[in-house]
């Protein structure tokens, strides 16, 4: 059985603004831990603040389910290649920040990777040696990392 992972990429925020941004700008973890994580989910789950209309608007075209909450509206789909493609290669708007506040990559319904904040906080429930060996390559040597 593996333990628990949660690990926090180094960021920053903008004054006046709530939104955090690797320290070095740069997103360069973000493919190879998602594509390691996609290996292993059968679905994925976006979280999006309503406001955020241009991205709620293009993930509405990716034919998946939707649900609205008060302030927040999910989409969840099993895992095909449009989804995929949009996941790895279109994660940054326009300004160069990260499109979605949260994505889960899940298997059988059971939490495979999360991603929050805007890809800068991750949790992987029952991670396994080389799944920690892993992240620890693809993330930079600032990221904190605690497992339990």
């Amino acid at each position: 059985m593996g333990r628990n992972l949660v690990f926090h990429i180094p960021a920053y925020t903008s004054i006046n603004s709530a939104f955090p941004k690797p320290i070095n700008d740069q997103y360069d973890y973000w493919m190879p831990l998602i594509n390691y994580f996609l290996s292993k989910a059968d679905t994925i789950e976006f979280h999006c603040w309503n406001e955020e209309n241009k991205v709620v608007e293009e993930i509405k075209c990716l034919n998946i389910n939707k649900i609205e909450m008060q302030d927040i509206t999910i989409f969840k789909g099993e895992i095909n290649s449009a989804l995929t493609g949009y996941l790895l290669n279109q994660y940054l708007d326009d300004n160069n920040n990260f499109k979605w506040f949260t994505v889960d990559l899940i298997h059988d319904k059971v939490p495979v990777c999360h991603s929050g904040h805007w890809g800068t906080e991750f949790f992987v429930p029952n991670a396994q040696e080389k799944d920690a060996a892993m992240i620890k390559k693809a993330v930079s040597t600032e990221t904190s990392l605690h497992q339990y």
